[in-house]
């Protein structure tokens, strides 16, 4: 069986996880307000399976001054390296990945404008592959399938406020998987009031 995802069904993606998320958590502020939240739109760079962009968005919510809790979704291509040991690299023409994670942030409000956090977290990866091949009598086959992969993912970041409902989230992250490797991401954050 043929799985084929197209890049517009990963925007669709994208946007249906951002539309989802957004109403429930949309909105956070710094301080001692507790029961807001955050949505982020952020590029990084990703190293350790190579060095490749990236790109996604969070929403969350805080639990107190100390913790917020995030879900995240990111797009990285890949080129030819996949998340598994196989297929070869020579013989993949397409990957991409997908990373859907659910993360802690422990917050440390050191001033007002300034939160550094530590970030411990779940995830899934999946990694949509198209591989070339030959057939038994010399033609070339293309096939498409995904690799799903669980994940623990850990870091640290600050959130820098640049006013009172918006800011921004630089960010490191170490994905523990089949294979581990770091994002280094730019973020910026929306702040509503509370509901």
């Amino acid at each position: 069986m043929k799985n084929k995802v197209s890049r517009s069904s990963i925007l669709g993606i994208l946007v249906a996880a951002g539309w989802v998320f957004f109403p429930a958590t949309g909105c956070a502020q710094p301080g001692d307000i507790t029961g807001t939240g955050e949505f982020t739109g952020f590029v990084a760079g990703s190293f350790g399976m190579g060095t490749h962009p990236a790109a996604g968005g969070s929403a969350g919510t805080d639990f107190s001054r100390y913790g917020m809790a995030l879900v995240e979704v990111s797009y990285q291509p890949l080129g030819t390296r996949t998340i598994q040991p196989w297929p070869a690299a020579s013989t993949v023409n397409r990957s991409y990945l997908l990373d859907f994670n659910f993360c802690v942030h422990v917050r440390i409000p050191i001033k007002s404008r300034w939160a550094p956090y530590a970030i411990a977290g779940v995830g899934m990866l999946w990694d949509g592959v198209k591989q070339n091949s030959t057939g038994p009598y010399g033609n070339a086959i293309f096939k498409n399938f995904n690799q799903f992969n669980g994940a623990l993912e850990t870091g640290g970041g600050v959130r820098y406020y640049i006013r009172e409902n918006w800011g921004i989230r630089p960010e490191a992250k170490v994905v523990v998987s089949k294979q581990t490797y770091t994002r280094v991401s730019m973020g910026i954050f929306y702040v509503l009031p509370s509901f």
